[in-house]
């Protein structure tokens, strides 16, 4: 009797654990079978046909196009379709990098059976000369044109509604781009380095331009930005070198940093009434920039917007600002004359260092400080008017050491400026008394 019990819960065991693996094969099963299409894509089985490597979708009958162990080279034809064992796939993708690294690939003939080119599709296909993009395809992915240094035509049409970054980043040889219609952004890094770039036509659509768009964009000489735009990021034009001339948008609010540095041949730029603010290194060594007026709606100034601009001759600070802020007019070597409004309290370090062009400057009573070298190097300052009756708070090297021992100080008390012994303004030579 116990040796019966025994073998029927020996059974029983058995039983159950042939239960347990049958439900788990099921669950296995099911599992299998809820996967997305996009990974049972990547499981596909692969094929060449023609000299073209393609992925299958077995289930949906389609294919797409991949990389293969050789690279591509000369003209590609991608067909519609293929057949393989009896069976039609219709070749509706690229893959992502799938051309690249081709340096010998001359052309791709895209079908308008594709919908989608992943990105770094044809990035350092450096012997690519042009590419038509097919109505099928509504978006420009990530880098896919990257490193491309060879393309000079890029036929894009209306339909495509997105741009990724990097698109068409060091594509050296492309002279000229029409931008699709609907196009409302334009991301960051999308034209940088196109050495060659002389030519882009803007969407009337585009709302907005991202950091480094066009940066070292050196052939481009002057750029239509719709009034649609409301913002351009930061570096987009830097390195523009050939850049003339530059018109804001009634749109945009601001002036982002260093967005024209480097920009050496811009000459003229119209600032609406619509910008509040300039960022830090806005126009830095736009040397060729000789005159530019600030409109007073702009309240907010900063650092080095206008350093190294050699050839800068006339430009005003708003009415309403607080702070000159340093480094502002750095080695402006061409300045002459600066008015300094009353609304004026502080002149950050360096804000005129170099300026060797001007001899003379008003101080107005308001300025209750001002920064270190603000004044240095100024070698054709020599007459300084102070209009405060308390002297400002300067540093040992505000002015140059000979402008301390031969420059002219008008001051409305001389008393005051040399009553404390602690005071820098007492090692100065030379006052006068000017009548306010």
């Amino acid at each position: 009797m116990t040796k019966i019990n025994t073998n029927m819960r020996i059974l029983s065991i058995k039983n159950v654990a042939a239960l347990l693996l049958l439900a788990a094969t099921t669950v296995t099963i099911s599992a299998e079978q809820s996967k997305p299409v996009k990974d049972l894509f990547k499981k596909a089985p692969r094929t060449n046909v023609d000299g073209i490597n393609y992925k299958l979708d077995v289930k949906d009958h389609e294919a797409m196009v991949v990389a293969g162990e050789n690279l591509y080279t000369g003209e590609i034809t991608i067909p519609e379709k293929i057949t393989v064992d009896s069976v039609t796939y219709y070749v509706e993708e690229i893959d992502n990098a799938a051309f690249k690294k081709c340096a010998s690939l001359v052309k791709v003939n895209i079908p308008s059976t594709i919908t989608v080119i992943g990105s770094s599709a044809f990035e350092d296909c450096t012997s690519l000369t042009e590419i038509t993009i097919p109505t099928s395809v509504k978006e420009i992915e990530d880098n896919l044109f990257t490193g491309c240094s060879s393309l000079t035509t890029v036929n894009l049409h209306d339909g495509i509604t997105s741009i990724q970054h990097n698109a068409f980043k060091k594509c050296s040889a492309l002279e000229t781009i029409k931008l699709p219609s609907g196009l409302t952004s334009l991301p960051y890094n999308v034209f940088m380095d196109c050495s060659s770039l002389k030519s882009v036509e803007l969407p009337y659509a585009l709302e907005k331009i991202g950091y480094s768009a066009f940066q070292n964009c050196s052939s481009l000489e002057s750029i239509d930005i719709p009034n649609s735009v409301k913002a351009i990021g930061w570096v987009a034009f830097k390195n523009c070198t050939s850049l003339r001339s530059f018109s804001f948008t009634t749109s945009m609010d601001n002036i982002a940093n260093s967005l024209f540095e480097g920009c050496s041949s811009l000459k003229e730029v119209n600032i609406t009434n619509s910008i509040r603010g300039i960022d830090h290194d806005a126009f830095k060594g736009c040397s060729s920039l000789d005159s530019i007026f600030i409109p007073n709606n702009v309240k907010s100034l900063a650092s080095s917007i206008f350093e190294d601009c050699s050839g800068l001759k006339i430009v005003n600070i708003p009415a309403g600002i607080k702070e000159i802020p340093s480094k502002m007019f750095k080695n402006c070597a061409s300045l002459k004359t600066i008015v300094i409004p009353n609304s004026v309290k502080e002149i950050g370090s360096a804000a005129f260092m170099g300026c060797h062009s001007m001899t003379e400057v008003d101080i107005p009573s308001s300025v209750a400080e001002i920064g270190g070298d603000a004044f240095n190097e100024c070698h054709g300052l020599t007459k300084v008017v102070l209009r405060a009756g308390r002297p400002a708070k300067i540093k040992k090297d505000t002015f140059s050491k000979a402008m301390q021992k031969e420059g002219v100080f008008y001051v409305p008390n001389i008393f005051v400026y040399q009553s404390d012994p602690k005071s820098v303004w007492i090692k100065f030579r030379n006052y006068k008394l000017i009548n306010l």
